[in-house]
Order: C-alpha cells, then sequence, then structure tokens
C-alpha cells in the first residue's frame, strides 16, 4: 500500500508573488523595479539561466534543475491571478479557474527541466527585493514537474500546479523550494496551499549563469 500525506500551509498574504515566502508578511517586500539593462530585464532572445541542486525528500532523488526565464510576469498578468486565487476552492472544481488563466497566459514565461523531464513551460515569473538586498524569485506553471514518484492523471488534476520560490543574497549562492503538486485556494482572506506530498523539493547552490 502507498500511502500519501497532503500538506496545508497557510499564508497570510493572498499575493500569490509571495506565495512560497513562507513566514515573510508581504507588507516587508516590494517588487524589484526593472534595473533597465538587457541583462536584468529577460528576453527569449537573451533570457536569465539558473541552475540549482535539486533533492527531492519524499524520494531521496536527486539532480540539477535548470530554469529559465524569458520574462517576467505583466502586472495586468498578475492582477487577474490574484483576483481567481481569492475564489478559488480545494478539490478540482475549484482550481479549474485558475488552472485554465494560467494556462492561458502566452507567452510563456520561461521553461524548467528537471533531472527525470524533457521541459516544461513556466507560466508564471516575479522578481522581489528583500529589505535586507536578497533577491527573491517565485515562479508558477500550470502542471506538476515529474520526479520518480510522478503524479498519475487524478492526483495532477487535484494538484495541478507547481511553485517554485529562490532566494539569492548578493554575492552568494541562493537556495529555495519547489512545491511539485499543489493546489491554491483562498479561505477567509489567506492563502491555503495544500501540497501533494510530504516535503517540498529542497533547491540548494542555486547560481544565475553568466
Amino acid at each position: 500500500m502507498v500511502m500519501t500525506t497532503r500538506r496545508r500551509v497557510f499564508v497570510t498574504s493572498a499575493l500569490i508573488g509571495v506565495v512560497l515566502a513562507l513566514g515573510v508578511p508581504a507588507t516587508a517586500q516590494q517588487p524589484a523595479q526593472p534595473a533597465g539593462t538587457p541583462s536584468e530585464e529577460p528576453t527569449r532572445e537573451d533570457p536569465l539561466r539558473f541552475t540549482a541542486f535539486n533533492v527531492s525528500m519524499p524520494t531521496g532523488i536527486a539532480g540539477t534543475t535548470q530554469i529559465t526565464i524569458e520574462r517576467w510576469t505583466t502586472v495586468e498578468e498578475r492582477q487577474a491571478l490574484l483576483e481567481l486565487v481569492a475564489t478559488a476552492t480545494p478539490g478540482r472544481q475549484g482550481q479549474e479557474a485558475l488552472l485554465n488563466a494560467l494556462q492561458d497566459i502566452e507567452p510563456r514565461t520561461g521553461s524548467i527541466r528537471t533531472p527525470n523531464s524533457l521541459g516544461w513551460d513556466l507560466k508564471y515569473a516575479v522578481e522581489f527585493t528583500m529589505p535586507d538586498g536578497t533577491r527573491q524569485i517565485v515562479i508558477a506553471t500550470d502542471r506538476p514537474v515529474s520526479f520518480a514518484a510522478a503524479a498519475n492523471a487524478a492526483r495532477s488534476m487535484d494538484y495541478p500546479f507547481t511553485l517554485i520560490e529562490m532566494r539569492m543574497k548578493p554575492g552568494e549562492e541562493g537556495e529555495g523550494r519547489m512545491l511539485s503538486a499543489t493546489s491554491i485556494a483562498g479561505q477567509d482572506g489567506r492563502l491555503q496551499l495544500e501540497n501533494y506530498g510530504r516535503e517540498p523539493v529542497r533547491l540548494t547552490s542555486i547560481k544565475q549563469e553568466q
């Protein structure tokens, strides 16, 4: 018999952009302002590229994750998703409107490749600067990123999102986490994440390629 754990995480902010900043209030952060240079404002032709060492805590699978960001999510896209997050509820039907909206976003914001996947499109990517100067990047895609314990069809429909957070201090390698099969719901002004698994995938040694 295979036993699974559904872990719920409550976040005091309804901002999807800080959904993985667990324990950090949204008021403590401000969206990063574009630097106005090609190297800071990604494009499909000149994207930002990151590599991270990943460890799946439930399975022990480890390897290198590659993340490419081709553009940042627009203010309009972000606001539309926030409105849907506020009304989303747990379960397949409660996730449908948010899932459809994320899938409809074009062009993609980038891509991700894990050790045992061919790669997925990313649909949401935002950057924040925290008070101590730490760079925080939050990413979302509309389908689970597969690790050894890959989601079956029923699971992926109930938990249709992958959420990633990366934090990098100036001059240092970064760290982060990945929730590879998650539902998102708003309840009483709070954000509720239900992760199908014991722990997130840990990301370490995050580096931005030059």
